[in-house]
C-alpha cells in the first residue's frame, strides 16, 4: 500500500511538468492563433486603406486633369472653339451702334449727339470687355492669367492716361468730354479685339 502511494506520487510528480508544458503550449498556440488573426486584420485594414488611397488618387487625377505625371500643369494658353463667336459679337456691337439715331448727328459734329453716341459706344464695348475678361479668368491657366492681370492693369492706366491727354486738348471747351469718351471707346474696342485674337481660337 505504501509502495502504491509512492508510485502514485512519482507518477503525479512526473506528470505535472508535462501538464504544465501542455497548458503552456496550448496557451502559446492560442496566442499564436490570435496574433495571426490580428495580423490578418491589420493586413485587411491596410488593403482597405490602400484601395481607398488608390481610389482617391484616381478621383484626384480626374479632378485635376491639368496635372501631369511629372508634377507640371498643362498650360491653357488659348480657349478653343469660341474666337469666331466673340469676333461676331464685337462686330455686331458696332453694327448696333451704327444704327443708333444719334449716329448721323454725331458724324455731323453735333456735340450733344457725340456725347450720347460715344458714351453709349464706350459702355457697350466696356461691357463686352468685362465679359471677355471674365471668361478668360475662368478658363485660362493660373500662370497665364496672372500675366494677363498684370498686363490688364497697365492697359487700364494707359487707357485713362490717353483719354486724359485727348480731353486736355479741349480743356474747358464743349468738346472736352467728347474727346475723353471717344478715346475710351476706341481704346476699349481695340482691347476687346486684341484679347479675343490673342487668347481665343477656333
Amino acid at each position: 500500500m505504501k509502495n502504491k502511494k509512492i508510485v502514485l506520487f512519482i507518477i503525479i510528480a512526473l506528470s505535472t511538468p508535462t501538464l504544465i508544458a501542455c497548458t503552456k503550449y496550448s496557451k502559446e498556440n492560442k496566442n499564436f492563433a490570435s496574433e495571426i488573426e490580428q495580423s490578418q486584420q491589420v493586413k485587411d485594414n491596410l488593403d482597405k486603406v490602400d484601395n481607398k488611397d488608390k481610389t482617391t488618387l484616381v478621383d484626384n487625377k480626374k479632378e485635376n486633369e491639368n496635372i501631369q505625371e511629372d508634377g507640371t500643369t498643362n498650360t491653357v494658353v488659348k480657349i478653343e472653339g469660341i474666337r469666331k463667336e466673340f469676333l461676331e459679337k464685337l462686330d455686331n456691337i458696332q453694327k448696333e451702334l451704327d444704327a443708333l439715331p444719334e449716329k448721323k448727328d454725331s458724324d455731323a459734329g453735333v456735340t450733344n449727339a457725340m456725347k450720347n453716341y460715344y458714351g453709349k459706344s464706350y459702355d457697350m464695348y466696356d461691357q463686352a470687355l468685362n465679359e471677355i475678361y471674365s471668361l478668360l479668368k475662368k478658363e485660362l491657366s493660373p500662370e497665364i492669367m496672372k500675366n494677363l492681370q498684370t498686363e490688364q492693369v497697365k492697359w487700364i492706366e494707359q487707357k485713362e492716361a490717353a483719354a486724359d491727354k485727348e480731353a486736355s486738348q479741349y480743356k474747358g471747351g464743349t468738346f472736352e468730354f467728347v474727346a475723353y469718351k471717344v478715346s475710351l471707346y476706341e481704346s476699349t474696342k481695340k482691347r476687346c479685339y486684341e484679347l479675343v485674337r490673342e487668347y481665343m481660337m477656333d
